[in-house]
């Protein structure tokens, strides 16, 4: 095999595909003629796993021919252990976020998330009063039921008696020079320590550039104990993101999602494929948009997105409760994408639609 075929009804930038291949001993990257330059073509990072070619991909629309390029190269995207509680995330060299679990805390986090500036995109304060629950990206749900077991335990606020997500180990780690990822364990316990269900969550990171960069998530609860309600609570995400202060809408942000509606009043409660949220951070214009996977419940999601800096997706308040079955799975997924610019330099809309098929 010496060249791969790729045809996009949309631009790309920057962005992650899939291609279906015989196996490519010694892959490193794709090289097609596709940024309009007098030279031998870009060099796209690829990499070959289960099946596909992974790689990431900038190139206008239309049928492309791209060569395969073999040798040798190093991770892009690197994870690095340090003690038993964190993994660093890097992307070409320069440190990106964090995945953290600490046992004073109740749920574990993924942050900060950094900008090419050094600042980051969400607010990760252990000293505020103000919804201090709210660190960075997490999970949570604010009422949980066990058959048999525990009732109405909180895993999203974090009063006295709530539930408390204990971190069950990080296994699947891949690093290569297209992304790399890891899968983070919970166990979902009452306060008094009863399990109440289990949570995996796969993040997957991407080498791209510093403009637009993209985390998938992959969290998967599993009914290990017995059939476990999710009921309809304001308090949920699953999907939780606190936006940095400067950002938030009441300080001069903005929210829309992808009907074209603005703010809280009109974004709040909705069910949209995607939502937006960002404004000014020291100067400099930046966002994080969150996709809704069409695989997920009740697609396309309601959001929980105030003018405080909470971004959720939320469907159990708005939608009514979930059921999981005693010994049955239910996953939810989503992007996320952190950009610098504006929603339309970035094409927000036109990255959901390539995300979405």
């Amino acid at each position: 095999m010496s060249t791969l075929k790729l045809k996009t009804a949309r631009a790309l930038d920057g962005e992650p595909v899939v291609i279906r291949s015989e196996p490519a001993d010694g892959l490193v990257g794709l090289r097609g003629k596709v940024c309009g330059n007098e030279c031998e073509g870009c060099v796209f990072p690829a990499v070959y796993e289960n099946g596909a070619v992974t790689a990431i991909v900038t190139a206008p629309a239309g049928e492309h021919e791209l060569e395969v390029v073999t040798g040798e190269s190093a991770p892009a995207v690197t994870l690095s252990k340090v003690g038993d509680g964190r993994v660093d995330i890097a992307i070409n060299g320069e440190p990106f976020t964090s995945y953290v679990t600490d046992p004073a805390l109740a749920k574990p986090y993924l942050g900060p998330v950094m900008t090419s500036f050094g600042e980051s995109y969400t607010r990760l304060d252990f000293e505020t009063k103000e919804h201090p629950h709210h660190r960075s990206v997490f999970f949570g749900v604010g009422d949980v039921t066990l058959d048999g077991g525990p009732e109405h335990v909180d895993f999203w606020n974090e009063p006295a008696n709530c539930g408390i997500q204990k971190s069950t180990g990080i296994k699947n780690t891949v690093s290569n020079n297209v992304c790399a990822s890891f899968t983070a364990g919970t166990q979902w316990c009452s306060h008094d320590g009863v399990p109440m269900i289990d949570a995996e969550c796969e993040y997957k990171f991407y080498a791209q550039n510093r403009s637009v960069r993209y985390i998938d998530l992959a969290l998967t609860y599993t009914a290990a104990y017995g059939g476990v309600t999710f009921w309809k609570t304001k308090e949920a995400g699953p999907l939780g993101v606190r936006m940095a202060d400067p950002l938030r809408a009441e300080r001069g942000g903005y929210i829309a999602n992808s009907y074209g509606a603005r703010g809280e009043g009109e974004c709040w409660g909705r069910a949209a494929n995607w939502c937006v949220y960002g404004g000014e951070l020291s100067g400099h214009k930046i966002g994080i948009a969150v996709f809704d996977d069409p695989r997920n419940e009740r697609y396309p999601t309601s959001w929980h997105i105030r003018d405080y800096g909470l971004f959720a997706a939320n469907n159990l308040y708005f939608k009514g409760p979930v059921r999981i079955e005693s010994g049955e799975t239910l996953t939810y997924r989503y992007r996320l994408v952190f950009f610098e610019g504006t929603p339309e330099a970035a094409r927000i809309a036109d990255r959901f639609i390539v995300y979405a098929k």
